[in-house]
C-alpha cells in the first residue's frame, strides 16, 4: 500500500523527535550519574570532616550511637571512627551496618570504590592533623543510579507525555499544508475529458506553482494535439473524398463503355487518381509523425550538400519525364545539426512541390549558401499577398491540373519548426516561379 504525502512526512519527524528525545534521555542520565557522584563524593567528605571534628570531644570508652528512626536511605550509608592509641587501632563508633574491622579495599586516604557484602560502595577516609582519629564514610551506589534514574525520567515524562500532543499537532499542521494540493486533486478529478483548459495559478502555495505551470503546459500541448488531430481528420477526410469518388466513376465508365479507346482512356485516369491518393497517403503520413512526435528525434551534424545531391539525384527521373530541367548548386553548402532523415523528406518536399508546378520546358534550381537552403522555379509562382497562405494544410496555388495535394509545404514548415529554422518566400528564377528560402 502506497503510503501518503502526510505520513510521508509525519512518520519521518516523529521517528526524528522519538530519537532526538532517547538520546537527550540518555545524555540526561549520564549527565544526571555524574552530577549525583559529585554531590556523593562531596557528601562523604563533609561527613568524615564532621565525625573527626566530633571525635574530639569523646571519653575513652567505645561511642554507641544512638537508636534512632532516621531515612530509609540510612542503611545505604556506612561510616567509621578509628583511633591509634600507642600505635595500635581501636574501633571508637560505627553505623550498624558497618563491619567491625576496616573493610579490605577501602584506601585510608582519599577515595575508593569497593565491595562490602553483596553491594558496591563508593568511600572516602581521612585521618586529622595528629593522625590519632581516622574515619570513613561510604555511600551505597545503588542510591546513586536510583537518583539519577529518578532525575532522568522526571526529565523524561513531560517529554513523553507531550509526545502524543506534539504528534497531533505536526499532523493537523501537515494536513493543513496539504490542502492546496487536495484542492488541486479535487479541481483535476472534477474536470472532464475534454476540459482542457488552464489551472487558476493565483492562490495556490509557492511549492504548487511549477506543478501548475507544467501541467497547464500539458494541457495546451494535449489540445493543441487534439486539435491538430480532429483537424487532419477532417482535412484528410475531405481531401480522400474527391479522388475516391473520381476513381469509382472513372472504373465505372471502364467498365460500362463498349469502346476500347474509352476504356483505356478511363483506366489511365483511375491509375492517376489512384497515383495521387497514393501520394496523398504517404503525406498524410508523414504529417501524423510530425504532429505526434512533438520533437526533431537525435540530432548530428548534417552534410547539407550531400543530403541535396542524393534527393536532386532520385528525382532526376521525374524531372526528365516531366521536361523540366533540375538543377543543383552548392558551392557555399555548410552543415546543420538536425535529423538528417526529416531533413531528407525537407528537401524532397521543396524540390518535388517545385517540379509538380513546373511547366514543361520549365527549369528548378536548388542551391544552398552557408546554413541557407533555396528551391527556386520558373513556374507559375504565388503573388505576394497569397505567399502567407502557403503551407496550411490542403490550400493548393497554381494550376490544379498540378498532381499535388496542398500538404508538402506544410510538412517543410514543421520540419524547420522542430529544427528552429525558418521559412521565407520570395520571387522564382527570372521573376516568375516562386523560391522557398529555409534558413538554419
Amino acid at each position: 500500500m502506497r503510503q501518503s504525502i502526510q505520513a510521508r512526512v509525519l512518520v519521518p519527524v516523529m521517528l526524528a523527535v522519538l530519537v532526538v528525545g532517547l538520546v537527550t534521555a540518555w545524555l540526561a542520565y549520564q549527565r544526571a550519574v555524574h552530577e549525583v557522584d559529585e554531590l556523593f563524593d562531596a557528601q562523604l567528605s563533609q561527613y568524615v570532616r564532621i565525625m573527626l571534628a566530633l571525635a574530639h570531644d569523646r571519653d575513652d570508652d567505645e561511642v554507641a550511637p544512638p537508636h534512632i528512626h532516621g531515612h530509609r536511605y540510612e542503611s545505604r550509608m556506612l561510616f567509621q571512627i578509628w583511633q591509634y592509641e600507642h600505635g595500635r587501632p581501636r574501633l571508637l563508633i560505627r553505623s550498624p551496618d558497618s563491619p567491625l574491622a576496616w573493610p579490605e579495599g577501602v584506601a585510608r586516604d582519599g577515595y575508593s570504590q569497593v565491595r562490602i557484602g553483596d553491594r558496591v560502595w563508593r568511600s572516602f577516609a581521612a585521618a586529622d592533623e595528629d593522625g590519632e582519629l581516622l574515619a570513613w564514610a561510604a555511600l551505597d551506589l545503588d542510591i546513586r543510579d536510583h537518583l539519577a534514574g529518578d532525575i532522568a525520567k522526571d526529565n523524561l515524562r513531560p517529554y513523553l507525555y507531550g509526545l502524543p500532543i506534539l504528534a497531533l499537532v505536526l499532523w493537523l499542521a501537515i494536513r493543513q499544508g496539504l490542502a492546496p494540493l487536495r484542492r488541486l486533486e479535487t479541481e483535476l478529478a472534477s474536470r472532464s475529458p475534454d476540459r482542457l483548459d488552464s489551472l487558476p495559478e493565483a492562490g495556490l502555495a509557492r511549492e504548487l506553482n511549477p506543478l501548475v505551470r507544467t501541467l497547464n503546459r500539458l494541457f495546451g500541448r494535449v489540445g493543441k494535439t487534439i486539435e491538430n488531430e480532429r483537424r487532419f481528420t477532417s482535412d484528410a477526410a475531405h481531401e480522400l473524398r474527391t479522388p475516391l469518388a473520381a476513381l469509382r466513376v472513372q472504373l465505372q465508365v471502364a467498365q460500362r463503355t463498349p469502346d476500347e479507346a474509352e476504356r483505356r482512356s478511363a483506366i489511365d485516369k483511375a491509375l492517376l487518381g489512384a497515383g495521387r491518393m497514393a501520394h496523398l497517403v504517404i503525406q498524410l503520413l508523414s504529417l501524423a509523425r510530425l504532429e505526434s512526435s512533438g520533437t526533431a528525434g537525435e540530432m548530428r551534424p548534417v552534410d547539407l550538400n550531400a543530403l541535396a545531391g542524393e534527393v536532386v539525384a532520385d528525382l532526376v527521373g521525374m524531372a526528365t519525364d516531366k521536361g523540366v530541367e533540375l538543377e543543383l548548386d552548392t558551392a557555399g553548402a555548410g552543415q546543420v545539426r538536425g535529423n538528417p532523415d526529416l531533413l531528407r523528406v525537407l528537401v524532397r518536399n521543396l524540390v518535388d512541390n517545385a517540379l509538380r508546378y513546373t511547366p514543361a520546358g520549365g527549369r528548378v534550381l536548388v542551391s544552398l549558401a552557408g546554413h541557407v537552403l533555396r528551391v527556386a522555379d520558373n513556374g507559375p509562382g504565388v503573388e505576394s499577398a497569397g505567399r502567407e497562405k502557403l503551407g496550411l494544410r490542403f490550400h493548393r496555388f497554381g494550376p490544379q491540373s498540378a498532381e499535388g495535394v496542398g500538404l508538402g509545404l506544410s510538412i517543410v514548415r514543421r520540419i524547420a519548426e522542430l529544427h528552429g529554422a525558418t521559412v521565407n518566400f520570395r520571387d522564382g528564377l527570372e521573376g516568375a516561379g516562386l523560391t522557398v528560402e529555409v534558413a538554419f
